[in-house]
């Protein structure tokens, strides 16, 4: 059973880095949200049933995941930037007119 939660975790953490990559934003928050609802299932499961790598690969996760952070963080700076921008050069055309 730990292998079948393993996998499928490693699997929704592959298909969420994919989603970043791509840049979209809502599969990757809605496949985040179900790696989610499998680590309260994790913690509702006895800890000694549960083996260390279980806990080595959620760690490496979480570090994979932090770097997938930055460059959506990154995105968001560029993507506001481009709006504001956009938003200035309307407001001086309409300002012309």
């Amino acid at each position: 059973m730990q292998s079948d939660i393993t996998e499928q975790f490693q699997l929704l953490n592959d298909h969420i880095a994919r989603a970043i990559s791509a840049k979209d934003y809502g599969r990757a928050a809605a496949l985040d949200r179900a790696r989610r609802d499998i680590l309260q299932d994790v913690c509702l499961m006895d800890m000694k049933a549960i083996d260390v790598s279980f806990f080595d690969m959620i760690e490496d996760c979480a570090r994979q995941n932090a770097s997938l952070i930055q460059l959506v963080e990154e995105d968001m700076q560029q993507i506001s930037w481009q709006t504001s921008r956009s938003l200035k050069a309307k407001k001086a055309y309409f300002n012309q007119a």
